[in-house]
């Protein structure tokens, strides 16, 4: 009889640290319910944006370094790999996002500014307008990217 006494106890101390730990956020999503997306135009204005370039497109200059996934609607996702000690020449992008699948130092030139050392942590991600830029991989390890190209209208 105490030991019957004795599951009930553990069974219902079990219960409640299950009701308790329901009511608490699991994920990050649920902390962050603000939307901090903010939209510019809904209008795409192709007179602001620079003709594009097809001779400097990241696929075709660093094309040792590309490996494309996907080409489709006006977007190219494409995984771009840079060894240690491995140069990618000046190319330009279109609108796009870069997303860090594995690590490292590198040192980058964006629109012709000086370069700048930056650390690449895996799991990192950013989003960016056009622009021109090159690199080189100054760290020990290999640098993977996912690279998302969003090729839209442009004026002529």
């Amino acid at each position: 009889m105490q030991q019957i006494k004795t599951h009930i106890r553990f069974l219902t101390l079990i219960s409640v640290l299950i009701l308790i730990s329901c009511k608490q956020p699991t994920t990050t999503s649920e902390k962050h319910e603000k939307d901090t997306t903010q939209v510019a135009s809904t209008a795409v204005d192709a007179t602001s944006m620079p003709a594009y370039d097809p001779t400097m497109d990241p696929l075709t200059v660093g094309a040792k370094f590309s490996k494309l996934l996907q080409d489709t609607l006006g977007i190219k996702m494409y995984e771009f790999t840079l060894k240690p000690g491995d140069s990618a020449a000046l190319h330009a992008h279109p609108d796009h996002t870069v997303y860090v699948l594995q690590g490292g130092k590198a040192l980058i030139s964006f629109n012709g500014a000086a370069p700048q050392e930056m650390e690449l942590k895996t799991g990192m991600g950013f989003i960016s307008p056009s622009l021109n830029d090159y690199g080189k991989n100054i760290g020990a390890t290999t640098i993977k990217l996912l690279v998302t190209d969003i090729y839209r209208p442009r004026a002529k």
